[in-house]
């Protein structure tokens, strides 16, 4: 037993020993060797690291109970800057100076049981060294418990408490401890960190929990050696790693911060340490206390001796840079000299304003950059010249808005705004008032979230909100609203409530704008107190009472507050109940593109969201886009953790197209928090009025007539609010709103006052005019601060490890602009007069801008610095140098560019990243090293591939693409890197030497990816990206660039070079026929018609307009693509040279003779290069062709070339007969890939059987393969059938099936069906030259074949007059339009290029050519052509040599889809430059995607390669049905919803005599209108109101009803209607407006009379119209019309039976009577007088009956309230009822005689206490009383009186 105690005492004995702290006795030094490192940089080997390195002596020594002194010594530092690893650390003897300077006083601290407690240190221990010695004391912190060997506590130490875990274990026998401690240094309840400049963003907390941008860890691991006495710290490593993943941590890649410790014991020694005699001040705790790092920006570092010269010389500095150019290190100036005004003080500030205040360049800067120190000091000095008023109201506005901005709110920072406010800010709604009080609330903002004590600034605008609203000024009453909506804070939700409607007494009579500002101002709110939020939101919505408008804000509001699930279908619910349609679409449009969202934070309420539009999708679905909508674009990808929203809020009023209020939102997601980066929002209201009406000088609401004396008649008649002219707007940038403005009518009257009115009337504009006559010289800078965000946390070293984002920018503006005005102006000018006056205008001016981004991770201390840092540069520089001439008159603009003779920079981007040292001691020795260099990547990736010429096939691959990147048609040139250019460097420049300048674009990409494929790797390294302008020497040098404008009848005089087109094989002709040509033309305008007569001919119609989009039509032209060929040189005007007869060549169309050949030879060609045969391979097989024609198939070549021989020998005698019998073989479906099998026409030859058999076979290829699919009732699918219609009686439509398809021609020709020649040879002497060409020459050629079927299938019109047509217009009517740019070179050669169009047009046809030249003597040409027939157009484009090289066609047709009405675009295109090749094909790869976002359907079908379609067919009124057919696939949308009515059904405006190519456009636009627009009709008893409801109901009595009238506070028109004879079905029509009474009533004969202010018109029937004022009145037939636009009346017609009215577009909303309010609401049609609904129909038209005070006029009835004739039991009591709305009854002394029911709501009163029916009527409550129940009483309609009732 004994034995047993004794081995349990020695174990316990054991076991204390490991409960002994670490300590420091007294009278003991205990010296430590001590190393710290802290490293930047990415974690791959190869890359460079920046950090620096400390080591030193550190004693420790106990000098008291629980005190210690620590001294550090022998300091050595070092800066390590390279390659990691394989670089050095460097030792730097001033930065070890330093240091030595900063620690060479010891410290004192408290320390017992491994605790740390409080330091004291003399006061000349600057806080950075202190912080070093904290760095060395937190080794010593250590938290040891008794019995436990692992556990887990919060720890205190240099970065917080945060969580940390032990783990120990014990080496008995060397009486040692091991100690590991791992701390978790982002899990701290009091860490110590300091973040700005992102007080504006909300953090995603789902974002925070799937991925963490920042992370910290630490590990210790201790050697503790003890004895029975004390236990010492032997020897301590710490390691400390800073993470920092921009993107996805896992997948993205990150930057680290590694520091590194060790503490050695090296010695004890017992001896008293010596404590200095100086005074030592408690310094905090082992917590790091922020120093110098928070004033020392982190991207430069240098010393401030004497801060106030300093400041003088940078500011002279950055004046003097940026006088004449900006340079791109003007930002880095700029934050230079805030840095220096930073560490200023005021009395610096005020020697640096007398001097240069007075001095605007300097004055500007000084103001610019003083705000952005955003100090207390700053904002103070600012107050002070407030108060001497030396700074104008604009000064003191911009310098406000970015001071209270940039400034932490700090206590003194709160005192001085708030003083500001107070004394200088006016409470008003001027542009200072507004820019003060909404930066204050945002300070405030800032205030609120960092402290709850932000009490003071919130009481401040609590009381500016409680006297708006007590002095009822709608301005200020928004502002104050702005301003807490911008602070966000709980506490305001009580102030805010007096302004919502339904919450205070008197908020309802606020106006609507003062509703929606209140809602709005909920928002921020929202995203602090969410639940109190919901609630009032959610109460407002489900008021129907309230504005619709305000409704849906508060809608939008909730939804930002991210409801849950009940609320969600609690809304849903609310949406399915509502009446008004406007809220219903706008909230189902909202919910479903809320439930499409991918972002973290919304995936919960997104899930719910789908489940309420499930419930709402059956119902909401199709809506139209007349009503309010959300559209929302959103995307978030993982791998970068990042996300970006946008939305757009559209709100329509009353059913406009119009929206009323329109707002833009945007959203980002981004390193774990949530920003609004901008946000705008415009509110338009009766602006459509004021400019449907134009100016009216003086012209106010006072009419002519009263219409309330009218209107007294009816029961209670409310006038609408009326709308007064407005447009609004406001501007939010991260959710807090800078500025918000409106124009006012006044505003707007004056804008059209200026442009109708003379100018004398504006002082402002005369001065404008008046100083751009002597010339206007600006110069404008603006250096801005725009972002500095900045986090800084302490590593264990003690140094601070920061990462930070700073983006500063300069923006300048020069130039000098003078004008020249003849004749000048005079007194009473008006801007309409400068459309008729002759101006010169000279403009020098520059737009420059430098902006700077820099990224900084690593220490920075106004000591040091190390880390890395990302340097983005953009400037930007666009000079505009231009003297023009406008002379209006003469249609002439002319336009002088210098040339370019130096390059010059338009755009640049460098981004580059460095690993940088520097220490202030030695600034000279600074490095940065970029973090990537070059060499570094390898070398395969520099290399260029370069493919194996040995054979002669490669050498043939190699030729063919060397022509295609030389083609003629190609604008780039692109530089590819080779072993000669610097590596990574790709350059484009654009091939502009015609004018003596190119446009260069240069690009340059260096980065990490090679190491790890990740985002941020991408972006390491260096990157550069420059736009310039650079000389192109020529041969003479380049004076000038001349741009000349000419329009009219002088357009033939500016042509330099006549244009001519020649047949490539020969030389153009005489230049004595050249001047006959050019005389003829301009001689030929004295012509009656302007036009010549065409040359009759009979040319082949096969080709109608294709012979000139062939690329070839001879060997000769077929050897290249090249642009620029030298062949054809063409006739000038000024100088003519004699050269060979030419061969005339048409490009737009065949001519007399030679159309047969060319047609054919071309359209040969044509297809044999659309059949993805180079130029050299086709003209390779036609030279093979000659030999083997008669024994080989080849593709097209071999056909084209015995044809030409053929077609050539009968070409005079065989053209007209070709032209009667040629045909078009396939409608213009023929030509896809897949649907439904093709069709051919039949032929009226026996011989073309086999031919007919051979294009069959052609198609089968997938024809065949698909027929089983084309019954399938897919859109894409479907067969489109062209509609024809012959236009012209005296055309003979053709008899060809399909030819009725194309009947405007293609872009191609069709060889197959071009004449009967080419047929007839198809099955003689070409044996299977036709065949062959259609199937290819193998099997495998199946893409060959598709596209040969392609090329054959394009139709035409066999018609001779539109071939002749197509020919070159310029050859029988001069240009309508020349444009000449020219480059003047100094030996005055003709250089540049001339552009003329012109245009033939009669009622059936619009013919529009363009032919663009080179002035030098080339053949080049661009063509661009247009024919328009009435609901057919054609448009074709080609370029190259004689138009011939490159080719796009498009073709728009209406037809049918499935015996839908629908229009198709088809766009086929030939060969095509190299570059629209490329950028066709990159645009392509985004299509699908695009197409996906936007709702359409993807179907994989074969399309042609070289065609493009997009099909819409009409399946409703309201919705089509889209296809569109590319390469590679085919979108489709099914049900596309239309905002507007489509013309469909018969219509009067479709007949074919009565459209022309000149008004088919117009005619469709106005049948759309009309169908969209607003009209009512009464017919008898029958009622159709503006908004398409019938109501039947009949009162052919003689009281006057109230058809239609504007319902505003100033009525602009009434309409009413009474029956002329109870026995008839004739009626009068009352029309009053306010300038005119207009009155159309039956006549005797059954005419109509017209009385217009009693005064009968269009007496006579040589009378059309009458005019008064703005009222037209006139007859169609039996019909009468009104029309008063500015009234709000389209017109008014009347027949006697029928009546129509028509309201302007701007009245929706804004009438009432029996046609309704207009407002395309159908729950509200029944909408009486007072505004309330109408319980029957009956009830609703005699609310709108006119009564008289008499029954001498007719109308015999009066309104009276009734009782009803029983007791209803309401709520237990019998009851006694009266009508809550009058009931017509007969007058006093009448009788009725005829009686209708009616149902009328009452309400009920118990039967004891009711009041009787006369007191009722007298009483006033009876307008807001409540219905209890809802009967049919009887009506009177009819009376008879007796007596006198009068």
């Amino acid at each position: 037993m004994r034995g047993l105690i004794l081995t349990l005492l020695l174990t316990l004995a054991g076991s204390q020993h490991l409960n002994y702290q670490p300590d420091f006795s007294e009278n003991k030094v205990y010296t430590y060797n001590h190393e710290s490192i802290l490293l930047s940089g990415l974690p791959e080997k190869g890359l460079a690291r920046a950090g620096i390195r400390i080591k030193s002596k550190v004693e420790i020594s106990g000098i008291g109970p629980k005190l210690c002194l620590i001294r550090i010594h022998s300091i050595e530092a070092a800066e390590y800057n390279g390659i990691w690893p394989t670089s050095s650390f460097s030792r730097s003897l001033k930065l070890t100076q330093a240091l030595t300077g900063q620690l060479s006083n010891p410290i004192k601290f408290e320390y017992s049981n491994g605790h740390v407690g409080n330091l004291m240190a003399p006061d000349s221990v600057s806080d950075d060294g202190l912080n070093i010695y904290r760095g060395i004391l937190n080794v010593l912190e250590l938290s040891m418990k008794k019995m436990q060997h692992s556990y887990s506590l919060q720890e205190a130490g240099i970065g917080g408490i945060c969580n940390t875990t032990y783990a120990i274990q014990e080496n008995k026998r060397a009486n040692l401890v091991y100690v590991t401690k791992s701390k978790d240094l982002n899990s701290c309840e009091e860490k110590v960190q300091v973040v700005t400049g992102s007080a504006y963003t909300h953090p995603c907390r789902t974002c925070q929990q799937r991925n963490k941008n920042s992370r910290a860890t630490a590990t210790y691991n201790y050697k503790i050696k003890y004895t029975r006495n004390e236990a010492v710290i032997t020897q301590a490593d710490v390691e400390e790693i800073h993470q920092f993943a921009p993107f996805n941590e896992i997948t993205g890649g990150n930057v680290i911060v590694e520091a590194r410790q060790k503490l050695a014991l090296i010695d004890v020694q017992k001896h008293m340490a010596e404590v200095p005699p100086k005074e030592f001040q408690t310094r905090g705790s082992l917590q790091y206390q922020f120093g110098s790092e928070l004033l020392q920006l982190p991207v430069h570092l240098f010393k401030i001796k004497d801060v106030e010269s300093q400041i003088e010389e940078s500011l002279q500095d950055l004046v003097e840079t940026t006088y004449e150019q900006l340079p791109s290190d003007a930002p880095s100036k700029a934050l230079k000299l805030m840095h220096l005004f930073r560490a200023a003080n005021e009395e610096n500030y005020e020697s640096v304003w007398k001097r240069f205040s007075n001095r605007p360049a300097y004055r500007r800067y000084f103001l610019d950059i003083l705000p952005a120190v955003a100090s207390h000091r700053a904002l103070r000095f600012l107050r002070h010249k407030m108060e001497k008023q030396e700074l104008t109201n604009w000064e003191v506005a911009q310098s406000v808005l970015v001071a209270l901005h940039s400034s932490t709110p700090t206590r003194d920072v709160m005192e001085e705004a708030t003083l500001i406010v107070r004394k200088h800010c006016p409470r008003s709604s001027t542009v200072l008032g507004k820019v003060c009080h909404l930066s204050y609330a945002s300070l405030c903002h800032k205030q609120c979230s960092s402290s709850d004590s932000c009490s003071e600034c919130l009481q401040l605008l609590h009381g500016f909100a409680g006297e708006a609203l007590s002095k009822s000024n709608t301005e200020e009453i928004s502002l104050a609203l702005k301003a807490l909506g911008n602070v966000g804070h709980p506490a305001s939700i009580k102030h805010i409530k007096k302004f919502l409607p339904g919450y205070a007494a008197g908020a309802s009579d606020l106006p609507l704008k003062v509703h929606v500002t209140a809602v709005m101002a909920l928002k921020n709110i929202g995203m602090r107190d969410p639940k109190m939020v919901q609630a009032i939101t959610l109460e407002i919505f489900l008021n129907h009472r309230i504005h619709p408008r305000v409704r849906m804000l508060a809608a939008v509001v909730l939804l930002e507050t991210k409801p849950g699930l009940p609320i969600l279908m609690t809304l849903a619910d609310a949406v399915l109940k509502e009446p008004s349609m406007q809220v219903a679409s706008f909230i189902y449009s909202h919910l479903r593109a809320l439930g499409r969202s991918t972002a973290p934070d919304l995936q919960v309420m997104a899930s719910a969201c789908r489940m309420a539009v499930r419930l709402l999708s059956p119902k909401f679905d199709r809506s139209g886009y007349q009503f309010s909508k959300i559209f929302r674009f959103s995307m978030f990808k993982d791998f970068l953790m990042s996300g970006l929203a946008a939305k757009y809020l559209v709100l329509n009023n009353a059913g406009s197209l119009i929206p009323t209020t329109a707002i833009s939102h945007l959203r980002t997601h981004f390193l774990g928090r949530v920003t609004d980066p901008f946000e705008v929002g415009i509110t338009v209201e009766g602006l459509q009025e004021v400019f449907a009406k134009g100016y009216s000088p003086d012209r106010d609401w006072e009419t002519d007539y009263d219409f309330r004396e009218i209107l007294k008649t009816l029961s209670d008649w409310k006038a609408l609010p009326s709308d007064k002219p407005f447009a609004s707007g406001y501007l939010k940038i991260f959710g807090q709103e800078l500025f918000f403005g409106g124009l006012d009518k006044n505003t707007i009257q004056n804008a059209l006052q200026a442009w109708y009115g003379p100018d004398e009337k504006i002082p402002s504009i005369r001065r404008l005019i008046s100083n751009l006559q002597s010339g206007i010289g600006r110069q404008w800078t603006k250096a801005l601060l725009s972002s500095e965000i900045r986090r800084i946390v302490p590593t264990c070293v003690g140094f601070p490890m920061e990462t930070s984002f700073y983006y500063s920018s300069v923006t300048k503006v020069a130039g000098n602009v003078q004008a020249q005005i003849t004749p000048s102006p005079r007194s009473d000018f008006r801007l309409t007069e400068l459309l008729q006056a002759n101006i010169r205008l000279r403009s020098k001016m520059s737009l420059s801008m430098a902006k700077d981004m820099t990224f900084v991770i690593g220490i920075n201390t106004n000591m040091i610095q190390a880390g890395l840092e990302t340097h983005t540069k953009i400037n930007a520089h666009v000079p505009v140098n231009v003297i023009a001439t406008v002379q209006m008159k003469e249609k002439s603009i002319k336009a002088e560019i210098p040339a370019c003779k130096e390059e010059t920079n338009l755009f640049t981007v460098r981004s580059k990243t460095f690993a940088v040292t520097r220490n202030i001691e030695d600034l000279a020795a600074s490095k940065m090293t970029p973090v990537l260099r070059p060499e570094a990547v390898p070398d395969i990736m520099k290399m260029s591939f370069d493919s194996d010429s040995a054979s002669g096939e490669t050498d043939n691959i190699r030729d063919r693409q060397s022509v295609e990147d030389v083609s003629s048609g190609n604008s780039f040139s692109f530089g590819h890197s080779s072993s000669q250019k610097e590596p990574f460097v790709q350059s484009i420049c654009s091939n502009a030497s015609t004018f003596g300048v190119q446009v260069c674009i240069e690009r340059k990409t260096v980065h990490a990816a090679f190491i790890r494929n990740v985002p941020l790797y991408y972006l390491v390294g260096e990157h550069a990206l420059r736009m310039s302008f650079k000389p192109v020497y020529t041969e003479a040098p380049i004076e000038k660039i001349q741009v000349t404008i000419q329009a009219g009848d002088q357009a033939p005089a500016k042509m330099v070079r006549l244009v001519r087109f020649e047949d490539p094989e020969t030389q153009a002709s005489s230049s004595q026929e050249a001047i006959k040509r050019v005389k003829k033309i301009l001689d030929d305008t004295v012509d009656d018609q302007g036009i010549r007569k065409y040359r009759s001919s009979s040319s082949s119609a096969s080709s109608a307009s294709g012979s000139a989009e062939s690329t070839k039509s001879s060997p000769s032209s077929s050897n290249s693509d090249n642009r620029a060929s030298q062949g054809g040189t063409q006739t000038n005007l000024k100088a003519r040279q004699s050269k060979a007869k030419e061969k005339t060549f048409y490009p737009f169309g065949d001519s007399s003779s030679s159309s047969s050949s060319s047609s054919s030879s071309s359209s040969s060609s044509s297809s044999s290069k659309g059949s993805s045969s180079n130029s050299s391979k086709a003209s390779g097989i036609r030279h093979k062709a000659k030999k083997q024609s008669k024994t080989t198939s080849f593709p097209h070549a071999s056909a084209a070339e015995g044809e030409r021989s053929v077609r050539e020998q009968k070409q005079k005698t065989q053209s007209t007969s070709s032209n009667s019998r040629s045909t078009s073989s396939s409608t213009s479906s023929s030509s896809e890939s897949t649907g439904v099998s093709h069709r051919h026409s039949k032929y009226d030859r026996q011989g073309e059987t086999r031919y007919v058999k051979s294009q069959f076979n052609s198609h089968s290829s997938y024809d065949l393969s698909t027929e089983w699919e084309s019954h399938l009732p897919k859109v894409y699918r479907l067969h489109f059938r062209s509609a024809h219609t012959n236009w012209h009686p005296e055309q003979k439509r053709s008899s060809s099936s399909s030819s009725a398809s194309s009947e405007l021609g293609s872009s191609h020709s069709n060889s197959s069906s071009s004449s009967d020649s080419s047929n007839r040879r198809s099955h003689t002497g070409g044996t299977s030259s036709s065949s062959s060409h259609r199937h290819g020459v193998t099997p495998g050629h199946s893409s060959r074949r598709s596209h040969m079927s392609r090329e054959a299938s394009i139709h035409h019109n066999h018609d001779s007059s539109l071939i002749h047509e197509r020919n070159f217009l310029g050859d029988v009517i001069p240009p309508g339009i020349t444009i000449v740019a020219q480059a003047v070179r100094s030996d005055n050669r003709n250089q540049g290029y001339q552009a003329t169009a012109y245009v033939r047009s009669d009622a059936a046809k619009v013919d529009v050519q363009l032919v663009v030249v080179q002035l030098a003597e080339t053949n080049w040409k661009a063509c661009a052509d247009a024919v328009i027939l009435p609901l057919k157009a054609q448009a074709r484009l080609r370029w190259g040599k004689e138009c011939r090289d490159y080719r796009i066609a498009a073709m728009a047709t209406t037809g049918q889809l499935a015996r839908k009405p629908a229009m198709q675009l088809k766009v086929q295109w030939g060969n095509l430059p190299s570059w629209i090749k490329k950028t066709s094909t990159t645009f392509m790869q985004y299509v699908p995607g695009a197409a996906l976002m936007l709702g359409f359907s993807e179907a994989h079908q074969r399309n042609p390669s070289h065609e493009f379609i997009a099909r819409a067919a009409a399946t409703s009124p309201r919705t089509i049905d889209t296809v569109i057919k590319v390469p590679g696939v085919t979108l489709y949308y099914q049900g596309l919803r239309m905002p507007f009515t489509l013309p469909l059904g018969p219509s009067s405006s479709y007949n074919t005599r009565d459209i022309t190519a000149w008004n088919v456009f117009p005619e469709i636009a106005s049948q759309i209108a009309q169908e969209d627009q607003s009209t009512c009709e009464i017919n008898g008893g029958n009622f159709k109101t503006f908004d398409r409801m019938s109501h039947t109901y009949s009162f052919n009595k003689s009281c006057n009803l109230i058809v239609a009238q504007d319902c505003t506070e100033h009525p602009r028109f009434i309409i009413t209607t009474r029956k002329v004879d109870p026995q008839s079905f004739s009626r009068e029509v009352h029309i009053n407006t306010s300038s005119a009474n207009i009155t159309i009533c039956p006549a005797a004969n059954s005419s109509l009379l017209v009385a217009c202010n009693e005064e009968l018109v269009l007496l006579h029937s040589g009378d059309s119209e009458y005019e008064k004022g703005n009222i037209k009145i006139y007859k169609n037939g039996t019909t009468v019309i009104v029309e008063a636009p500015t009234h709000g009346l389209k017109n008014v017609t009347f027949d006697g039976m029928i009546l129509k009215v028509t309201v302007a577009a701007w009245m929706r909303g804004k009438t009432c009577g029996v046609c309704g309010n207009n407002d395309r609401e159908k729950h509200n049609e029944l909408l009486m007088p007072n505004h309330k609904l109408a319980h029957s129909s009956s009830a609703f038209v005699h609310s709108w009956v006119l009564l008289e005070e008499t029954c001498s006029g007719g109308c015999k009835l009066q309104r009276s309230y009734v009782k009803l004739n029983r007791n209803p039991t309401i709520d237990g009591e019998e009851s006694t009822c009266y009508s809550v709305d009058p009931v017509l009854k007969c007058m006093k002394d009448c009788t009725p005689i005829e009686k209708t029911s009616v149902k009328v709501g009452f309400h009920c009163f118990p039967k004891d206490t009711a009041v009787n029916l006369l007191e009722w009527q007298r009483s006033s409550d009876k307008k807001s009383a409540s219905e209890d129940v809802v009967e049919s009483v009887d009506a009177d309609i009819d009376c008879t009186c007796t007596g006198d009732c009068s």
